[in-house]
């Protein structure tokens, strides 16, 4: 069942609509199959995404969003 969900994930561009850019993609494992990091320009947008991309794939059940404020990007001090 993951490889019909992952395929169609990475078939989305860096944009796949106005307002929303697509940051990492990961697949875990427990009682999700898969994460995606996005980010969207507003609310609406991001409403859209989930509700028009994602939630349309073959075999996507169930969506849970989390909306993220960034604290810190350790990632920018990388050595």
């Amino acid at each position: 069942m993951a490889a019909k969900l992952y395929e169609p994930l990475m078939e989305y561009s860096e944009k796949p609509m106005e307002g929303v850019k697509l940051e990492e993609a990961y697949q875990v494992f427990g009682e999700w199959d898969f994460a995606v990091l996005f980010q969207a320009d507003t609310n609406a947008n991001a409403l859209h995404f989930v509700s028009d991309k994602i939630r349309l794939i073959e075999g996507v059940t169930e969506t849970f969003t989390i909306p993220l404020a960034p604290i810190k990007d350790y990632r920018k001090n990388a050595l």
